[in-house]
């Protein structure tokens, strides 16, 4: 019964649960009538979110986000197009990008960051302090799990 329970419903629960959140989210993208896209704030967002002031390199970005270079390197290039981060050649002679936000990316951010927040809120109403902790504890041992046994690194 637990490993019938293990193979079926959880993963197909996180599934339903990321796609249900991808889609309200993106709806609320849309009528609120933002210049990005979701995926687009979440780099953004982990730039502005993280210790090391703002500049990541791209290699970084793309270990933090789960996203595999290719991927990372076009998001920064849409977000770059539109001004909202630049890429900095690191001094040492090989190509490797420092990724800044610029001050429109700033404000494009703190725009959305309190609709982000509003939503967030929506899914996570009624579930204490101590159930969202353990359930991102069971999450991060699964992602443990998937690295472990495959060579997915996240």
């Amino acid at each position: 019964m637990l490993n019938q329970l293990k193979r079926t419903s959880i993963s197909n629960e996180i599934v339903t649960c990321a796609t249900l959140i991808k889609v309200i989210t993106l709806r609320c993208f849309k009528e609120c009538g933002f210049e990005i896209t979701p995926e687009q704030f979440i780099l953004l967002d982990t730039l502005l979110d993280n210790d090391k002031s703002e500049n990541l390199y791209q290699r970084q970005l793309g270990i933090i986000l789960g996203k595999d270079r290719a991927n990372v390197a076009r998001l920064i290039g849409i977000l770059e197009e539109k001004g909202l981060v630049e890429k900095n050649t690191d001094s040492n002679g090989r190509q490797i990008n420092r990724i800044s936000v610029t001050k429109k990316g700033i404000k494009v951010r703190n725009k959305i960051y309190p609709v982000i927040s509003e939503i967030r809120k929506s899914y996570l109403d009624n579930i204490d302090y101590d159930e969202l902790k353990k359930c991102l504890d069971t999450l991060n041992k699964i992602k443990d799990n998937i690295s472990k046994n495959t060579k997915l690194k996240i």
